[in-house]
């Protein structure tokens, strides 16, 4: 049987709090469509869902990951702050570097 190492990256905060991987995933989509409804749709992930998750991540954190504010046509527009936009800058460098280091191994047992 041939495995494979894979892994995750965890962001925690100093007391404790995780950051749970679908906000990063959200906040992506977010960054790309500049809508939460958009981005659910692409991730296949309810609305409410993701509105609960944000939030109570935004609740958690000293500064919020996101804004939102009523658009042009009656819509809601979600915007990252300095804060989410730094979060994904600093994920990403997490990212390329965890991947480096896990490479690509296999095993057989």
């Amino acid at each position: 049987m041939e495995l494979k190492v894979k892994g995750i990256i965890e962001i925690e905060t100093h007391d404790g709090f995780k950051i749970p991987s679908k906000v990063i995933d959200i906040l992506m989509e977010i960054e790309q469509t500049g809508s939460l409804n958009a981005a659910v749709k692409n991730i296949g992930m309810s609305y409410s869902y993701a509105w609960n998750l944000l939030y109570k991540t935004n609740c958690q954190l000293e500064k919020p990951l996101l804004n939102f504010r009523k658009g042009g046509n009656g819509g809601g527009v979600a915007e990252l702050t300095a804060e989410g936009t730094s979060l994904l800058k600093q994920f990403r460098i997490l990212e390329y570097d965890f991947e480096a280091f896990i490479g690509n191994h296999t095993f057989k047992i």
